[in-house]
């Protein structure tokens, strides 16, 4: 009789959790790794408030899998009546500038546009083509520039480069400008350039030389 009641109360006490699900009404609840939610994303959960929590979850869990800017998410629930939202959102790394007009796109490290801008701290590229919308996809020769202008700012912080007649141009101090290929290795291109630029400035001979030129085999000094 016992084993009989505590089988029953355990079934029970499941059959509450599952059923409980579309009785609570939920307080959505949404952080990612900045802080709060981005702004258009919260407006994408403000309409689950109120919800079940079987109906808020399968809601918001299509919402964000079709969402560009998460890369990741989860759900968890808190007593009595709170649904935590963890975010792990895109970061944009460059800003890219239309030549034209002045006006900014950022993108992530994948390429993605993920906003537009008036302005940006972000290393920053000018092209001399329309940019993309949000949500697209910059071009293969744009997303290599991208990962050498990242990697230019890195070495030398260097924010301002632009892609002119199919190449990466990036002045560094001492008045040298370097000219990238828009394809190829982006490891070994910055790696010959450090190389290159290192020497220079220890030889004392950055007054000697203008550009630095990798889009061959062998750099090109002028």
């Amino acid at each position: 009789m016992k084993k009989i009641l505590i089988v029953a109360a355990i079934v029970l006490s499941f059959a509450a959790l599952v059923f409980s699900q579309f009785f609570i009404k939920v307080r959505i609840d949404c952080k990612s790794q900045y802080g709060d939610c981005p702004e258009q994303i919260s407006v994408k959960l403000n309409p689950f408030n109120g919800k079940s929590l079987f109906s808020a979850k399968r809601g918001i869990k299509k919402a964000l899998s079709s969402d560009f800017l998460i890369s990741d998410h989860s759900l968890q629930y808190k007593i009595p009546n709170i649904l935590r939202v963890e975010l792990l959102v895109k970061k944009a790394v460059v800003a890219f500038r239309d030549g034209k007009t002045g006006s900014f796109v950022l993108a992530d490290k994948e390429g993605i546009v993920l906003s537009r801008a008036q302005d940006s701290a972000l290393p920053v590229i000018t092209l001399e083509e329309d940019l993309p919308g949000v949500g697209q996809n910059i071009s293969q020769a744009n997303l290599f520039a991208l990962n050498l202008a990242v990697g230019t700012y890195q070495m030398y912080q260097i924010r301002e480069s632009i892609v002119r007649d199919g190449s990466l141009l990036v002045e560094l101090p001492g008045q040298i400008r370097v000219i990238f290929p828009l394809e190829g290795d982006s490891e070994i291109l910055l790696g010959s350039l450090r190389l290159i630029y290192s020497k220079l400035r220890e030889d004392g001979n950055l007054a000697g030389y203008s550009q630095i030129d990798l889009r061959y085999g062998n750099p090109v000094l002028r």
